[in-house]
């Protein structure tokens, strides 16, 4: 069994979903602790001006060592109508309407915190996606596992608890990893190496790594379960 341990991210890019895709169950990793200016509030997507802007989701002041999982969204602010504005320099993308739909159902949705809106429209953008990889939230399945003794052994725990034998992470964490520690516990550690192909984005220079929602913007669903099958695991 193949599983991946991954905090939640808003709106992530391609690759996340490649390791999605790469695993038998996706944890989401909720417990550990927030960054704030991080990939779990924000991502990018490209602007009138050819350049890229954040989307952003506000969240409420918490001390430094707050979990995710405890993160509020602040609701005070109108993110979510200024989010649908910043989508409108993509309306004349083919795919804008259908695209411009699901992110207002997602945001229609409201969720006190980061983690629960994160891991909905992960999963619902799966589904989307026709990925049929079980995705669980590790404070839900898990609650006991709080902690570890160093942050690269949170796989291995989870990993034990799921009875895996096989640890697959993003391509990030190769170099933070100590790989003989997974093979102490019977653990054969991988990584997602993304091959994120280049796509038409009107007439910019095509920028690699957006949020999924200009992916999703220039390309057919079809097109883009085919782009997430285009990656490799290394060792």
């Amino acid at each position: 069994m193949k599983i991946a341990l991954m905090q939640p991210y808003f709106f992530p890019y391609l690759g996340y979903y490649q390791l999605i895709q790469s695993v038998d169950e996706f944890v989401i990793f909720d417990q550990a602790q927030f960054i704030r200016r991080s990939w779990i509030t924000r991502n990018r997507i490209l602007n009138a001006h050819k350049e890229t802007v954040y989307i952003n989701v506000p969240v409420c002041k918490a001390p430094r060592e707050t979990r995710i999982k405890d993160i509020r969204i602040d609701h005070e602010a109108n993110w979510k109508e200024k989010m649908v504005q910043q989508l409108l320099y993509y309306k004349a993308a083919p795919n804008f309407r259908n695209v411009e739909k699901f992110v207002k159902e997602i945001l229609s949705v409201k969720f006190d915190h980061i983690g629960e809106l994160n891991t909905f429209l992960i999963k619902e953008t799966c589904k989307l996606f026709d990925i049929k990889t079980e995705i669980t939230v590790l404070s839900e399945k898990y609650p006991e596992i709080i902690e570890a003794n160093e942050a690269d052994e949170w796989g291995i725990k989870v990993a034990n608890a799921l009875n895996a034998t096989t640890y697959i992470n993003a391509i990030g964490g190769k170099e933070f990893y100590d790989q003989q520690k997974y093979a102490d516990h019977n653990l054969d550690i991988q990584f997602v190496k993304p091959q994120l192909e280049s796509y038409q984005q009107f007439n910019h220079p095509f920028v690699s790594g957006l949020s999924i929602i200009d992916v999703m913007m220039f390309n057919e669903i079809d097109t883009i379960k085919e782009m997430i099958n285009v990656h490799e695991l290394i060792k």
